[in-house]
């Protein structure tokens, strides 16, 4: 009889609300609104970013400290403690970017039969960190490793433009650059910035191939796809849904984007 009352309660435990799940959604909801901000943050700073009473968050924050999550300051305040710190750094010693980013590229190869490549700015030039080469008998290729001048390529663009912070939200919603014919006459690309943690820029990804049969000013679906996949890519690598302000499929001209920014340096001088 008492086997059976327990096998009951256990049931009626399993099938009940799942608190665990509520529990942690807050948790993570409350330690993400450090992230979100520099310095110390105050009950009432943290309802308005959670949207929790200051009587639950107040509760969590005893746990948190407790275990060295956070640190509660002598103005009441509080700040991420020195355990926040280590899985900060656990996260990086264990964090791949290649586990993210060549899955991407193989995809692009797929969907698109052009080689795709990931790059990053290295000083003044750039390196190509991944490639994936397209099926085709006849195709452009670029070895993983090989390194390139910051050039007018569709890859370089990216890197010029948009790893100066703030560059991102005066892009007028326009990430995709495009390039025909720069170091090869028969060649052509089409690249787009991938952001990671702070919405800073980790690399641009790119598709190239034979101009015969890849037309990057022509294919908007292609440069929607490839909006799209950079966008998914980059919430993986740490980024928010924030570091693209209103994304469009249009190509960016970063000759215009550029006199702009000039402009408006000169108005506000």
């Amino acid at each position: 009889m008492k086997k059976e009352k327990e096998t009951t309660t256990k049931k009626e435990k399993d099938t009940g609300p799942d608190r665990t799940v509520l529990g942690a959604e807050r948790s993570l909801a409350i330690l993400s609104a450090f992230v979100d901000v520099s310095g110390p943050l105050g009950l009432t700073e943290l309802e308005q970013h959670t949207g929790l009473f200051k009587s639950v968050i107040h509760r969590y924050m005893m746990s948190f400290i407790k275990e060295g999550y956070v640190v509660q300051r002598a103005d009441s305040s509080y700040q991420l403690g020195p355990r926040a710190y280590q899985l900060g750094k656990a996260f990086e010693a264990s964090f791949n970017y290649a586990d993210f980013i060549v899955p991407a590229l193989d995809k692009l190869v797929r969907e698109t039969g052009e080689s795709t490549a990931f790059y990053i700015r290295q000083q003044n030039q750039r390196l190509c960190m991944y490639a994936a080469e397209s099926p085709e008998s006849v195709k452009a290729t670029v070895k993983a490793g090989s390194l390139f001048a910051i050039d007018q390529t569709s890859s370089a663009q990216v890197l010029r433009f948009f790893s100066v912070p703030g560059n991102a939200a005066r892009s007028g919603g326009r990430y995709v650059c495009v390039s025909v014919g720069i170091n090869n006459p028969l060649s052509s690309s089409m690249s787009v910035p991938v952001f990671g943690a702070g919405n800073a820029l980790v690399g641009a990804m790119t598709i190239f191939g034979l101009s015969l049969r890849f037309d990057p000013v022509a294919s908007e679906s292609l440069r929607g796809k490839l909006l799209a996949l950079a966008q998914e890519l980059s919430i993986q690598l740490g980024a928010t849904p924030q570091a693209y302000r209103n994304p469009l499929p249009e190509v960016f001209d970063e000759a215009a984007a550029q006199t702009a920014l000039l402009q408006d340096a000169v108005h506000d001088a």
